[in-house]
């Protein structure tokens, strides 16, 4: 009970260090930023600071909604070890976010990752656990590498390791220094991220980590990622010409459609919702590709609108997801089970829970008047505006985006009414008896969450205007800011009650013809639990009309021995196989070959090491000369 109380309390205390840091970020003002601490280094470029940037007030305000959030879950579920682990894994965040040098910021990075590497891996005892956890770890020091060369390659190009100088210096850097930098921070932040091809570790590790772990994983870590990625286009690396926008918003698209492309044939429900973050990921970056397309044109509306509107996805985004998240956790313990095809008629044992999770499921939906329509209906607003601001190349991108974007609402659509029908309406499809629910203090930070998906998409405008301003800070234009508060979809409430209303007229019309319902008919046999839609049977039409993506399943089994990818006698078998999966497999089979031939390196004899010590004394020596 003490370890829990210590995590909760800690994690409390984090958030409230992050909401008073996100006010002080949002009155910094435009292009401002302070330092708040420094530690000297005997290097200059080893020193430590700490301190603030107005671009980094939506995501501390995130941080400390969320934190605060995962605290009232802690106090009632979870491990009590889990709840420290939390603690320490959002104060490793507040520190990236804050971090104002080389050295602060990539040790802060190594710190969180580091720490949600013990996360992931809280049921190490199981082994696809333990794979999952290398996958991850194996992706986050390889991304953590590009990020070091990046951050250093700008530090020595410079002259400084701070943030505030080199965003001062970098319009003098070489475009294709610059260039270089912006790709590896793409690899080393997209694939912490998960942008496509480098995802593969997202759904399997978000599904077996602790719930209020997974809700910080996607609402939280992923948004430091995209932070890291902002800064650097829009800060550090900048100027950014139009050709970077081009490749985040291909990458974006092709990132949304793969995530939810996975997600609607997927059947359990955690790794669902991982592949749907995928998707928003995705969203998100191709935003922030068109705000950087539309600053190279001098299109000021453009880029204010797009990276108002991915600032409005980080957002809400974190916010739903979280929400879901905690849902499936609480599905999880109540079940035994997050398999969708174990799952139904939810709504007779899980009072609070199901309304909860219809919330998260219309707003991830992008249905009206919940949050996650606005940050859309912004994104479609800039891209119309792209299709007059550019040449016909620009043209073409934006046109494409549009129809990639309207495809992935539909599909995003399409999935969590599977995911809500299957799991929550119907017969339950086993007979055991389930307490109801009692609303705890995790259900309570569950319905904070739901009603901030409630209140900003009716008030979208409360939210829009800090985030309005933070963009201008990165773009400089008031005449188009105060265009874009007039932007905002109208009355979404009138837009929320058309397919109301149009439910309500197809009901009366069915009473007044005096409609006979009869039981359902199953060719003569009796009707069970069994007899109803399934998962897999929901997205059929969609896995038939996607094929060429989506590879034909087959079953397989693989004995492996000394010198094939897998350690040591083990049967791997899998029932759908995924074109990029089979990339993120070939990568990891290759990593698992050179790992264990590198043994030889790692152990063996002590003269080899002491070899080893007297070729570093060497290069050393020789480097400082």
């Amino acid at each position: 009970m003490i370890l829990r109380l210590l995590g909760v309390g800690t994690t409390l205390a984090v958030a409230v260090v992050a909401a008073y840091l996100a006010v002080l970020a949002f009155a910094l003002g435009p292009g401002m930023d302070c330092t708040f601490l420094v530690l000297s280094a005997p290097a200059p470029m080893l020193d430590i600071l700490v301190g603030l940037d107005g671009f980094a007030a939506p995501f501390l305000a995130l941080l400390a909604l969320l934190s605060a959030v995962v605290a009232l879950w802690n106090v009632q579920r979870g491990r009590p070890a889990d709840s420290v682990l939390i603690a320490a894994f959002t104060a490793a965040m507040l520190l990236v976010l804050t971090a104002r040098s080389v050295a602060c910021f990539f040790l802060a990075w190594e710190a969180m990752s580091l720490i949600s590497t013990f996360l992931i891996a809280a049921h190490h005892e199981r082994r696809y656990v333990r794979r999952a956890t290398f996958t991850y770890l194996a992706v986050a020091q390889s991304g953590a590498l590009c990020i070091l060369a990046a951050l250093v390659l700008l530090a020595v190009q410079t002259g400084s390791p701070e943030f505030g100088t080199i965003a001062q210096r970098a319009a003098q850097l070489p475009l294709g220094l610059r260039t270089v930098v912006f790709g590896l921070a793409l690899v080393g932040f997209g694939s912490k991220a998960g942008l496509m091809p480098l995802h593969f570790w997202l759904p399997r590790a978000h599904p077996v980590a602790p719930a209020g772990a997974s809700a910080l994983l996607s609402g939280a870590m992923l948004k430091v990622a995209l932070f890291g990625l902002a800064i650097t286009a829009l800060q550090l690396a900048a100027p950014a010409p139009a050709g970077w926008g081009i490749a985040l918003i291909a990458i974006g698209m092709l990132t949304a459609l793969g995530g939810i492309l996975y997600a609607v044939v997927d059947r359990d429900l955690k790794r669902l919702l991982a592949y749907s973050s995928v998707e928003n990921v995705g969203i998100i970056v191709a935003a922030l590709g068109v705000a950087i397309v539309g600053h190279a044109l001098e299109n000021p509306l453009v880029a204010n609108l797009a990276l108002t509107a991915a600032l409005f996805a980080i957002c809400n985004h974190a916010i739903f997801k979280a929400l879901l998240f905690l849902c499936a956790g609480t599905i999880a313990e109540s079940e035994g089970t997050s398999e969708l095809e174990r799952l139904g008629g939810l709504r007779r044992s899980l009072r609070w829970t199901t309304p909860l999770f219809f919330i998260g499921c219309a707003s991830i939906a992008g249905v009206p008047a919940f949050n996650g329509f606005v940050s859309e209906w912004l994104l479609f607003r800039s891209l119309i505006a792209l299709l007059a601001a550019g040449d016909d190349a620009v043209t073409w991108v934006a046109i494409a985006a549009i129809a990639a974007l309207a495809l992935t609402a539909g599909l995003a659509a399409a999935c969590f009414v599977k995911v809500f029908g299957v799991a929550f309406l119907g017969a339950p499809r086993h007979s055991r008896p389930r307490p109801p629910e009692e609303f705890g203090p995790a259900t309570a930070g569950v319905a904070i969450l739901a009603a901030l998906c409630v209140a900003v998409g009716l008030a979208p405008e409360v939210v829009a205007a800090p985030l309005a301003l933070t963009a201008r800070n990165a773009f400089g234009d008031s005449l188009a800011f105060a265009r874009l508060l007039t932007s905002l979809p109208p009355l979404p409430i009138t837009l929320a009650l058309l397919p109301l209303l149009g439910g309500a007229l197809s009901l009366a019309l069915a009473a007044r013809r005096a409609d006979r319902r009869v039981p359902a008919w199953t060719c003569g046999s009796p009707v069970t639990p069994a007899s109803q839609y399934t998962a897999t049977a929901f997205s059929k039409p969609l896995r038939t009309i996607f094929a060429f993506v989506l590879l034909p399943g087959r079953s397989r089994r693989i004995e492996t021995g000394g010198s094939t990818w897998f350690p040591s006698k083990i049967v791997y078998r899998t029932s759908n196989r995924y074109l990029i999966d089979e990339f993120a497999r070939t990568l990891a089979g290759v990593t698992l070959v050179l790992a264990r031939r590198s043994r030889a390196v790692q152990s063996g004899s002590l003269r080899l090491y002491l070899a080893y010590a007297l070729a570093a004394l060497v290069l050393a020596v020789a480097v400082a000369r």
